[in-house]
């Protein structure tokens, strides 16, 4: 990492938006800003994902906020995520125009394995590395993740549906707290942890840990109520807070020290979580950790720009598991990866998205696991909803457009239905891969590596090939015709030329 290099990671929650600058200092990430704005984005969200006015307009102002400190931090350098609400909205691409033109950068939506797999990676920076086995709880705005794993990587990953914002909503909805009211939407919460409840018991855990909002808050007011009592949080003081909260009667009325007035409208349901989730995985006692999200963002992030990707590992463990041709699929990257270096000084494109190129290139085949007919669909199909951890959604999608895309007459659709933003750059990748494939069809190691490959206008490439060398492949002479035609229909536009000992650069089609 350069030294003074500045990172920042911006979590955009369903109760609070959180952002976090840190500075390269001796080789160590050092935090030097952090900003937050409690949103409560997921209490503006109706039952059918549609996000009401006044809460779309606070959004926004506080991604404008956070955009003017991001403004001088490179791009490459950013990375933002929506959670929970943002996976509920009814017309993602819709608001993300809106949320990323007021930010400054993309956002990428996580799903709620990848959010938990965030959310351990940040509590792990902040905790002694003498525990061997670690559970992670962080109860959000929107959903509650539940990450149980070593010193380095998460073992079981979950995310329920329930946070602060949304249970408090449904349990009180008009702010009356009762005892039955409690029970029931306990009982509901209970229902969703019984799933998985078992299997993290089966795997055990040396230290309990939460994190974020609710959780700090918590163990602010079990402080204030017994301030000489060791740190933490234990069943004992927890039902103590729901008592006090039942007999308050109202959320109006929850009168406790330690709590913030701003955090007073969601704790009850927070709470509510908490005891449901103490008594499914019969925890004794909670340590409190200062760090969650953000921070395994930032550190992911730093990961992604250094040796330590974890999309690597995510792609080469589908590889396996699905028994890819690694032989092939390596002859397909290697062409792929050259193609792109001759062109992506012409079309701006970035190391991150060569990185995404070479995925979808190790993975082309991957459908071929369930059948050779409709092999391409298949594939799309699991990159589209596999749990792949260190990918966001939109480029999971990404992938997966680009492996149901890789050959025969292409459908424009899985173009259209990503995030505007990823249109263009998929054409291009499309391109370069269906070429990368159709050189390869032999399936050997003589398959073509001496090409030039070039950018004539914005959408319009020119492939040279040695002349003796489609001499002697008549069927790749004649697929890359067929390519040709098959490319048009995505407004792309190919040129075969041929290289020397030919004179020249005879036009082999127009």
């Amino acid at each position: 990492m350069p030294e003074r290099q500045l990172y920042a990671a911006v979590d955009l929650g369903s109760n609070s938006f959180h952002m976090i600058v840190a500075r390269v200092e001796h080789g160590e990430l050092r935090v030097i800003d952090r900003i937050k704005d409690m949103v409560r984005l997921a209490g503006g969200l109706d039952e059918k994902g549609r996000l009401d006015p006044a809460t779309r307009e606070i959004a926004l102002a506080s991604l404008a906020r956070f955009g003017q400190r991001l403004r001088d931090i490179p791009e490459t350098n950013l990375r933002a995520v929506g959670t929970q609400t943002f996976r509920r909205l009814d017309n993602p691409a819709g608001f993300l125009v809106v949320a990323e033109t007021a930010l400054g950068c993309p956002i990428d939506i996580v799903s709620g394995r990848e959010e938990a797999r965030l959310v351990y990676t940040g509590v792990r920076q902040g905790m002694p590395a003498d525990v061997s086995r670690r559970l992670v709880i962080d109860i959000g705005g929107g959903s509650t993740e539940i990450v149980a794993g070593d010193t380095l990587d998460p073992v079981l990953a979950e995310s329920i549906p329930f946070g602060c914002v949304a249970t408090t909503r449904m349990a009180f909805p008009d702010g009356r707290i009762d005892a039955r009211r409690w029970r029931d939407a306990r009982r509901m919460v209970l229902g969703e942890l019984q799933q998985f409840s078992s299997s993290f018991r089966h795997y055990g855990w040396d230290q309990a840990v939460g994190s974020s909002g609710t959780i700090k808050a918590v163990q602010a007011m079990l402080s204030a109520i017994r301030p000489d009592a060791p740190a933490g949080i234990n069943r004992q003081g927890l039902s103590e807070l729901r008592e006090r909260m039942i007999q308050a009667g109202h959320i109006d009325r929850i009168d406790l020290d330690g709590l913030s007035q701003r955090r007073r409208p969601v704790i009850s349901g927070g709470l509510l979580i908490l005891d449901a989730v103490l008594k499914a995985l019969a925890i004794d006692r909670l340590d409190v950790s200062d760090f969650a999200l953000r921070e395994g963002l930032l550190h992911d992030l730093v990961g992604r720009l250094g040796d330590h990707d974890p999309r690597d590992k995510s792609v080469d463990a589908m590889a396996r598991r699905y028994d890819c041709d690694i032989a092939q699929a390596d002859r397909v990257s290697d062409w792929a990866g050259a193609g792109f270096d001759q062109v992506a000084e012409a079309w701006g494109l970035r190391d991150g998205h060569r990185e995404l190129l070479l995925w979808a290139a190790r993975l082309h085949e991957i459908g071929l696991a369930v059948s050779h007919e409709g092999a391409p669909q298949h594939g799309a199909y699991i990159l589209q909803h596999a749990d792949m951890p260190g990918f966001t959604r939109q480029e999971q999608a990404l992938l997966a457009c680009l492996v149901a895309m890789q050959r025969d007459k292409p459908d424009s659709q899985p173009i259209d239905d990503l995030p505007p933003r990823l249109r263009d750059l998929a054409r291009r990748l499309l391109m370069i891969l269906r070429l990368a494939i159709t050189i390869s069809r032999a399936r050997s190691d003589a398959d073509c590596s001496d090409f030039a490959l070039s950018v004539r206008k914005s959408n319009r490439i020119e492939l040279a090939l040695p002349e003796d060398w489609l001499a002697s492949h008549p069927l790749t002479r004649h697929d890359l015709a067929q390519e040709r035609e098959h490319l048009q229909r995505l407004g792309l536009q190919l040129r075969l030329t041929t290289l020397p000992p030919t004179p020249g650069h005879d036009e082999l089609a127009t």
